[in-house]
């Protein structure tokens, strides 16, 4: 049995109709089957689209990571089961369309001893993906840093495309070597500011041991770390409404929200996404980890703001934070600042 053929493309994507052969598959694998057998129109029109279906399943997993593919209407997860009769719509490459400007956003913001923070915009990667043919600031690097030794310049760090906020990179082998012996004996100092569901009431850290081998999403285990260094600190800035995030947050005006300052020392794969969502108070917007909100213009609200160790510092301030009231601007930059 063969797939059902693509709907008429559409200016916001192209559809499809889950065929009864992919009942119960995964959203990832019922991809590779209806993106197989395009028509000759429907290549022409997206050739990067189909040519996932020959790039393999890890394309077709980043895919779904943008939020680029709805089922039902709703991003789906890589993992989701997908039933006969559902509707399948692939939304267009929106880093694609706006890759010039940002890479015009991205930024050198310091320089010095051997290391460099660069601000990366949110929608844009860290390091080149297999599947996507968006800028990232990995192949900016060398503009920003002519002058790193060879080999170099280097990064240090990465953060989720959604995520805007500084990314380190090492100008030479000295400056790496000072970064790796930082985060090794919790010398690193990594500030985050993050627009989450709820209003918690006290300040928390969350403990909790994650599990990212080989995962799209983190698993958060029942134990927690004995490591200090893998613990995520969250402090209350300010809370929040949906009216008061100045369009933000695509909710009734009334839902709430608080605004925080998140602190890790090395960090692993989505640690505050995971760690907050296993608080109970997800990212708004955060699909992946279970958000009920969305926001508009950001798949989710998270930023690092501030990183330091000993003989550097650096500090850069979201653009969407001028959107939220002046007492909650002055609080996130007093946190930064620490």
């Amino acid at each position: 049995m063969t797939t059902s053929s693509p709907e008429s493309p559409a200016a916001e994507g192209l559809s499809w109709r889950v065929p009864e052969e992919a009942h119960g598959w995964r959203l990832d694998k019922a991809l590779g089957l209806l993106l197989a057998v395009p028509s000759p129109e429907q290549r022409a029109q997206r050739p990067e689209l189909f040519a996932l279906a020959e790039k393999g399943l890890r394309a077709r997993r980043r895919l779904c990571e943008r939020s680029l593919v709805l089922v039902g209407g709703k991003p789906g997860i890589p993992g989701l089961k997908v039933r006969a009769g559902q509707d399948i719509l692939i939304l267009p490459e929106p880093e694609a369309e706006t890759a010039l400007s940002k890479a015009e956003d991205a930024e050198l913001v310091q320089e010095e001893n051997g290391l460099a923070a660069l601000y990366k915009p949110a929608g844009m990667h860290s390091a080149a993906l297999a599947g996507s043919p968006a800028p990232c600031l990995e192949s900016l690097l060398a503009a920003f840093l002519p002058g790193a030794e060879e080999g170099y310049p280097r990064l240090l760090n990465r953060l989720d495309a959604p995520t805007s906020g500084l990314v380190l990179a090492a100008c030479g082998e000295e400056g790496e070597r000072r970064w790796r012996r930082a985060e090794r004996i919790g010398q690193t100092d990594k500030r985050y500011l993050a627009l989450i569901e709820g209003q918690p009431l006290y300040d928390f850290t969350v403990a909790r041991r994650l599990d990212t081998d080989a995962r799209t999403k983190s698993r958060v285990r029942h134990s927690d770390d004995p490591d200090p260094l893998r613990h995520t600190d969250v402090a209350l800035l300010h809370p929040l409404t949906a009216a008061e995030t100045g369009g933000l947050v695509e909710a009734d005006g009334d839902a709430l929200l608080m605004l925080v300052g998140c602190r890790i020392r090395k960090g692993a794969r989505h640690q505050i996404r995971a760690h907050l969502a296993a608080a109970g108070h997800p990212l708004a917007g955060d699909d992946l980890y279970g958000a009920s909100l969305r926001c508009r213009d950001f798949p989710f609200l998270l930023h690092h703001g501030r990183v330091s160790l000993p003989d550097f510092d650096a500090f850069r301030l979201p653009i969407w934070l001028s959107s939220l009231p002046l007492e909650a601007q002055e609080r996130a930059e007093a946190f930064l600042r620490g």
